[in-house]
């Protein structure tokens, strides 16, 4: 068993030796065991090393989920270099500020993603990338000096095989974690690696996870919370499972196929997963819980896991920059709306006004939080760093940006995102909460609201409405189902029918539905 602080290399090592045979993940059909992942992870580790790769030298990752991403995070990982995902969907500008700006000395790539041809992109740019040596490419390319298949890469820097694991420190950075930031300009979140160790353990012992775990992921590994996640369950000697892209009944096939024990969604994902036709037709009787993330949770939603599935429901708040943060759980909160949240046993919760004082009951303020997994830093943003870390009570804690209401009973209510918020005349709109409504509709499948300007009114509303399949609604529908039900500056100025909103493994994408044109 795992003691208080083992570094993150240990754990494949202590299931290597202790269960060697047993599966560690599953992606697309294509399985690892634990002895399988410790194996390539030393190759990767001693190849990498060969080209020069040491300590702390940043390693590009860009793969959609699969074996080869997760192989290729433990062997960087394990050379005690820091793992850079980058998500697949990378454009063309932002890879070369991205590379530039994180100084990746190797980067790990698939040849094409949905038509996102990378490797062609790297080619086109190789001479614009200050620090990056060797690019390595799962399958077939013209071999070059900096560029080498794969295949190629094991084999040719393998041949002196040694073990180059590195005990990590508790205060090394783990990963990099690449966001697009509001401004525009990209946001790197360095990962400090044992306060993010310790959490995962704390919420893997929460949710009282054995080595006999199956979890199912409905996020992208590149994000912080889909490895971070498949990791509570790792730590116990468990599998995890991910998709490489959200098919609903692909993901209901896999709960009965490998016996999962728990999944993750967001409200999105559920919705989908409900509306698939034969939904009842599924085994789903293996499953103890479902782990919800990433979006507000309507209460309905969550009754039908809890009261109608009889499953457990964990809805949690957390980020890249703290981890799990706060929690509402079916088994002892039911009594309390689901987006009412309580600290976990290994957190704090404060609700700050502008002038930095604690918030009283039925008072809205900015949700700060300590937690162990906090942030090492903003990567070469010292003004986001100092922004955003206090040092309060001699303790460091976080300023979220998200907004909470204070109730009684040390609970907090997610009210929305700061910047998300829409300033509608004199009213202040918070997108997340129409999101939550209009996901009881039973004819919409997905939903996402944003604020366009306004010339009166500076800021006007905008639902974009992906339905179910043959659903048909209009205009005044819509306005009729929220009449009574919002207040009437909540109600969205218009609805907009799309036939798909933009998401990445269930998390919608707002930056590009920005982009869409009103018509």
């Amino acid at each position: 068993m795992l003691n208080d602080y083992l570094g993150l290399n240990d754990i494949i090592e202590t299931w290597a030796k202790n269960t060697p045979d047993k599966e560690a993940a599953v992606i697309e059909g294509k399985k690892i065991t634990f002895s399988q992942l410790k194996c390539i992870a030393e190759k990767i580790a001693t190849c990498l090393y060969s080209i020069g790769i040491r300590h702390k030298d940043r390693v590009g990752i860009i793969f959609p989920n699969s074996i080869m991403w997760y192989s290729c995070f433990w062997g960087i990982i394990r050379l005690g270099a820091i793992p850079v995902p980058f998500s697949p969907q990378l454009g063309e500008y932002e890879m070369i500020e991205l590379f530039n700006t994180t100084g990746i000395r190797a980067c790990f790539t698939c040849i094409e993603f949905r038509g996102n041809e990378h490797l062609k992109k790297i080619e086109k740019h190789l001479h614009n990338f200050i620090d990056l040596k060797m690019v390595i490419v799962d399958g077939l390319c013209n071999e070059t000096n900096e560029i080498v298949p794969f295949s190629k890469f094991i084999s040719r820097y393998s041949e002196t095989m040694h073990d180059y694991k590195v005990d990590l420190l508790p205060d090394d950075p783990l990963m990099m974690v690449c966001t697009s930031g509001t401004t525009g300009k990209p946001k790197i979140i360095m990962v400090e690696h044992a306060g993010f160790l310790k959490s995962a353990q704390d919420m893997s012992n929460y949710l009282g996870f054995t080595h006999d775990e199956i979890m199912l992921l409905g996020m992208p590994l590149y994000h912080q919370g889909g490895f971070g996640m498949g990791l509570q369950s790792l730590i116990k000697g468990g599998k995890v499972i991910f998709q490489e892209k959200f098919t609903p009944e692909a993901f209901l096939s896999l709960i009965s196929e490998e016996k999962v024990t728990v999944i993750q969604l967001s409200a999105t994902l559920a919705k989908i997963l409900l509306s698939v036709p034969d939904f009842e037709s599924y085994d789903l009787s293996t499953l103890k819980m479902c782990y919800f993330a990433g979006e507000l949770l309507p209460d309905e939603l969550a009754a039908v896991f809890y009261d109608k599935l009889g499953k457990r429901v964990i809805n949690l708040i957390g980020s890249s920059e703290t981890a799990s943060m706060q929690v509402w759980d079916s088994k002892t909160d039911r009594e309390f709306p689901v987006n009412d949240f309580k600290p976990l046993p290994f957190t704090e919760v404060k609700v700050l006004n502008d002038h930095g004082n604690n918030c009283m009951i039925g008072e809205i303020g900015v949700i700060n939080v300590f937690t162990d997994a906090i942030l090492k830093k903003y990567y070469k943003n010292e003004q986001e760093t100092n922004r955003r870390i206090k040092i309060i009570e001699g303790k460091k804690w976080f300023d979220t940006g998200d907004l909470g209401m204070v109730l009684p009973k040390n609970r907090v209510r997610f009210t929305g995102r700061q910047k998300r918020i829409i300033k509608r005349g004199s009213n202040l709109i918070y997108p997340e909460e129409i999101e939550s409504f209009l996901l009881t509709h039973p004819d919409i499948e997905a939903i996402a609201v944003i604020g366009k300007e306004d010339k009166i009114i500076g800021e006007k509303t905008v639902a974009y409405i992906q339905l179910k399949d043959n659903a048909k609604i209009n205009h005044g529908d819509l306005l009729k189902y929220c009449k009574g039900k919002l207040s009437t500056y909540k109600i969205p100025d218009r609805f907009v029918i799309t036939v798909d909103i933009p998401k990445d493994i269930g998390k919608i994408q707002y930056k590009r539905i920005r982009e869409y044109e009103d018509d």
